[in-house]
């Protein structure tokens, strides 16, 4: 074979990670970089340039899926029975949730039929201090839990409620929202936060009405609610204005996903909602769920949870008007950041769902790499930045600006990057692939980044929480895919080929367990005469209605 014919076939393969350089613009200098930390894949500087597959050799880990039925008596137990060397951070956050419950049962036992009435005016509840106790560890035990923590229908409604939430009767979007209570202060505002905790499904629009009013007069800074009165009493000390406005948005985030997810909680009461409600809509839940989330990266910034939180509204592209690929980008930093965060934290639910959802968005092409020939006909990888949005030609000709090149030689290299360059003179969308360019994927990123979110998996799943990070996720079964090989055969320091490029255009519709059994899945069937049940099959659903009829009343 002639030098010409081997140089040729050398070059035929446009899924090989040739030579990884970074070219600046205007000067001739390559280098390439590599790290062995177990976090580098999730380091920005690492994000922005090839990462050298070659030396990547390591297992890929396929961990059993978790038991989707809900057992939260066994879970509970599990979590317990942990001997203390071997109980994480995250297990001890748990068993310190868990034991903020059991303070509460005894806060409602000794105070027995105090109140007759389950809806007592806030007046009365604001000179009780063990009330106030009680509110404040309902906030903690939900927030230091992440509502991770399943709670008994018996102590959810031991509590009596401030008959004042009764009283805001309408949901106003966050853009547009306005007082329907004359004063809240900062004892109030505890009070009914703990209440809207405690109003989850089905009265989701109830919790959500709660949390927006009480939005409204934490963002208005009026002169009746100063944070720093809790100071002065006992039961709130530990409580500040960040504190609050962190388990705030953490609840309107909840409440807002779920009611986005199932369209059947916001019909089931008419009396309720219209279909021309504008709260209620698609867009303006999800605007306040990106409010939310932003609002929690502010209060709380070492927490991985806002992260997660906007990374979720950024994969929504059915309704947040994001293109697909571009979502998938950024999706992908969000999810890298989080996991920062959540190995900072020591968070091992947020190590394994962030790092799941990273996994797979880099098999979406959430780093956005673009195998082409160029003119002479040898094969490129170019690795674009989707920050640069629009360029003149003044700011195209700045030296400082960096491109990743993979290139078998500097002479193809500079041809890419004149290439790239004229891409950018001509405003051509990041998000625009021109004939003959392929998105592909550096499956050993992804690997990596999966065995990271695996390990973590494994740590909760050794205490049975295992179900919550696979039902929180949706990339589980799109990594594992890809790694598996049902995508595509994954040839040792070769890129892959991106099957889908971007996130697919549907509405997330979440997991919910079913009525009878169980059984967590995002396909259940709502009972046709209440809708206030799921049922996974057609035989769930008749086993249950010796128990459901007796409940069950027409809409």
């Amino acid at each position: 074979m002639s030098r010409k014919n081997k140089a040729k076939k050398t070059n035929r393969s446009t899924g090989r990670p040739v030579a990884a350089v970074a070219v600046t613009i205007g000067d001739d200098n390559y280098n390439s970089s590599n790290d062995n930390d177990e976090l580098s894949f999730f380091y920005k500087e690492n994000r922005q340039q090839f990462m050298n597959g070659a030396s990547y050799n390591q297992p890929t880990l396929f961990p059993k899926k978790p038991n989707m039925f809900s057992d939260p008596v066994g879970m509970r137990d599990k979590l317990h029975n942990l001997s203390p060397e071997k109980r994480s951070a995250t297990a001890t956050r748990l068993i310190e949730a868990n034991q903020m419950l059991n303070d509460i049962e005894k806060i409602q036992k000794e105070r027995g039929d105090y109140y007759d009435d389950n809806h007592v005016e806030i007046s009365l509840l604001k000179s009780d201090s063990s009330y106030i106790r009680e509110c404040v560890l309902w906030i903690k035990a939900y927030v230091s839990s992440n509502f991770r923590i399943p709670v008994d229908t018996s102590l959810l409604v031991g509590s009596p409620l401030p008959s004042c939430w009764m009283h805001i009767t309408s949901l106003y979007p966050l853009s547009d929202n306005r007082l329907q209570l004359m004063r809240v202060d900062a004892i109030s505002f505890v009070i009914l936060l703990a209440a809207a905790v405690r109003l989850g499904q089905p009265k989701e629009r109830f919790s959500l009405q709660v949390v927006h009013e009480l939005h409204a007069h934490a963002d208005g800074k009026y002169d009746w609610l100063h944070f720093d009165d809790l100071k002065s009493h006992d039961e709130t000390r530990d409580f500040d204005e960040a504190y609050l406005r962190f388990a705030l948005a953490w609840t309107g985030i909840k409440r807002a996903r779920s009611m986005y997810r199932n369209e059947g909680q916001r019909v089931a009461m008419p009396q309720f909602h219209s279909k021309n409600e504008v709260a209620t809509q698609y867009k303006s839940l999800l605007s306040s769920i990106e409010t939310f989330a932003k609002e929690q990266c502010h209060y709380c910034p070492e927490s991985p949870v806002g992260l997660w939180n906007l990374g979720w509204y950024t994969s929504q592209v059915k309704h947040n008007g994001k293109h697909p690929w571009g979502a998938a980008v950024e999706f992908y930093n969000q999810m890298c950041d989080c996991c920062l965060l959540a190995d900072k934290a020591d968070d091992d639910f947020y190590r394994a769902e962030a790092g799941i959802e990273a996994a797979m968005s880099l098999v979406l092409g959430g780093k956005p790499i673009v195998g082409y020939s160029v003119k002479s006909g040898a094969k490129v990888q170019v690795l674009r930045d989707f920050d640069l949005t629009s360029f003149g030609v003044d700011i195209v000709g700045n030296e400082q600006i960096k491109m990743q090149i993979g290139a078998p030689t500097p002479v193809v290299a500079r041809e890419c990057r004149d290439n790239e360059m004229k891409r950018l003179r001509d405003k051509i969308p990041l998000t625009t692939l021109q004939p003959g360019e392929t998105v592909i994927v550096p499956h050993w990123e992804v690997a990596s980044i999966w065995n990271f979110a695996m390990k973590a998996y494994s740590r909760v799943e050794a205490f049975g929480h295992g179900q919550y990070i696979y039902g929180e996720t949706t990339g589980w079964d799109i990594a594992e895919g890809f790694l598996e090989g049902r995508l595509g055969t994954l040839v040792p320091n070769r890129y892959n080929n991106c099957a889908q490029v971007g996130f697919k255009v549907t509405r997330d519709r979440g997991t919910w367990p079913c009525g009878h059994c169980g059984k967590y899945e995002s396909n259940l069937q709502q009972c046709s005469r209440c809708k206030g049940v799921q049922y996974c099959s057609r035989e769930c659903q008749k086993k249950n209605w010796k128990t459901h009829k007796l409940h069950c009343k027409a809409v």
